[in-house]
């Protein structure tokens, strides 16, 4: 998921000529501290995926290497 699928989901709009989005309520805040969280999260599993292949792998070369 990308940043614009989330301005999508979220209905939060950036201000192209500022290029900054606006903080004007408490709303807002969290909202961004929201998407943030996704992101986070986001690039969280991708490591951890990462890692399950990585461990996958070497369980499969080994089991390979053994027949």
């Amino acid at each position: 998921m990308n940043e614009q699928q989330l301005n999508e989901i979220l209905g939060t709009i950036c201000e192209p000529i500022k290029n900054r989005y606006p903080l004007s309520s408490r709303f807002q805040v969290a909202e961004i501290q929201r998407m943030t969280r996704i992101f986070h999260i986001n690039e969280e599993q991708k490591n951890k995926h990462k890692m399950f292949a990585i461990k996958n792998l070497a369980t499969m070369k080994v089991v390979y290497s053994n027949n």
